[in-house]
């Protein structure tokens, strides 16, 4: 009787799994009739998956190299910057003058880049995950974040709403080391600073460990160990939405466009049109959603994670946390607590984003290769955030541990 009921449980167990394939099949074939350019969507598909079946990250990796001294997360994104900037220095300087139309994710030095991308940092190190990874985590059906995810809406709304103050302040312009100087010495002075950056993780890592992790594994053929070839894709990638949407790769333009088609749909009483920042981005404010490129790369990364997840579940009959973390997530007062943490944190990230010009994607990995300063600044500015924030947390943890 046991057997029958075990196989019995596994056919009902392979029915659900078999109708839930037929839905997301019918889901991308219309999706495939809807979008306004199919290649991006099946780029921001890629982007999941690699995120996915790398376990590659962001906010973890920093966290990993502050608290544990342990920088191979970090030297991966060092790599990433290097690539993506051999294939963003030529082609940002080259390609305009053949014709291609083709922009960098270059934006003023200000100092709404240094308080957004702090508030970011800040934001990030409480939720445990930035922008890509609440993508991320949406794809791998871990609801807490699906909460998140709406409160960085919100946040980035209200950021939106009152651009026009922080447009307002100091700011030293533009400048990009890829065209306002020849793109080959800029390149140099890029991959310098990189190289000394990443002597610096190494002797961070040392002063912790007798023996540092390699980047690099000499057990793989031609080194490609996960973190490298994660990299390696995640650069070709974003050089492939760069020609296909002739702008890199962004995530944080999302929230303040769902926030106004949201104040739309609701009919709440908000006078969004006048806001400066609408009439900055009018023409694109005014595309649908599946016209937009942003959002459709960012629709296509939570597919991809959900495909990758799915996938494992699929052929290895495993799933991984991101499911059994949400089920805390409701119930007592220290579930309340975690909801208002949770929104604060959430919209923190989100209306930092926005007025720092964009998140760990748009702000960090396409500005620094598109040689923009305020590329660097961001990633200081966000790691600040990241350090502080985890030091108070620190110390507030040992001030009520028992003596």
């Amino acid at each position: 009787m046991f057997f029958t009921i075990y196989h019995s449980g596994v056919r009902s167990r392979r029915g659900k799994e078999f109708v839930a394939a037929l839905f997301v099949l019918f889901g991308l074939i219309w999706l495939a009739k809807s979008v306004g350019n199919i290649g991006l969507l099946i780029l921001g598909i890629a982007l999941g998956v690699v995120f996915h079946y790398f376990s590659f990250g962001f906010a973890g990796f920093w966290r990993q190299a502050i608290l544990e001294r342990k920088t191979i997360g970090m030297r991966s994104h060092l790599l990433l910057l290097a690539i993506g900037a051999v294939l963003f220095f030529p082609s940002l300087a080259l390609l305009p003058n053949l014709g291609f139309e083709v922009s960098g994710a270059i934006r003023p030095l200000g100092l709404n880049v240094l308080i957004g991308a702090f508030v970011f940092g800040v934001g990030m190190t409480l939720v445990g995950s930035c922008s890509s990874g609440t993508l991320r985590q949406m794809g791998a059906l871990n609801w807490r974040f699906y909460y998140v995810f709406l409160w960085m809406i919100i946040g980035g709304t209200v950021a939106a709403a009152q651009m026009d103050f922080w447009l307002e302040l100091p700011t030293l312009g533009t400048f990009s080391a890829a065209i306002d100087i020849p793109w080959y010495f800029g390149l140099l002075m890029h991959l310098a600073v990189i190289l000394g950056l990443y002597y610096l993780l190494l002797q961070w890592e040392r002063s912790e460990f007798d023996s540092v992790e390699p980047l690099c594994n000499k057990e793989n053929r031609l080194f490609l160990s996960p973190l490298v070839l994660a990299a390696l894709l995640l650069a070709i990638l974003n050089y492939l939405i760069l020609l296909v949407s002739q702008y890199p790769w962004a995530i944080s333009w999302i929230f303040p466009k769902l926030g106004i088609l949201g104040i739309q749909a609701l009919s709440l009483p908000i006078d969004w049109e006048f806001w400066e920042f609408v009439g900055q981005n009018e023409v694109a404010l005014s595309k649908g959603v599946l016209d937009d490129s942003i959002m459709l790369t960012s629709l296509g990364m939570v597919i991809g994670v959900s495909l990758a997840f799915w996938g494992q579940v699929f052929l290895y009959g495993k799933e991984k946390s991101e499911i059994s973390e949400s089920k805390s997530f409701c119930g007592g007062c220290e579930q309340i607590k975690s909801l208002a943490l949770t929104a604060i944190t959430g919209a923190l990230m989100g209306y930092g984003a926005v007025i720092a010009f964009g998140c760990n994607v748009g702000g960090f990995f396409s500005g620094i290769i598109s040689g923009s300063l305020h590329g660097w600044l961001w990633m200081f500015s966000a790691l600040l955030g990241m350090t502080l924030t985890l030091f108070v947390g620190r110390q507030f943890r040992s001030t009520k541990a028992p003596a």
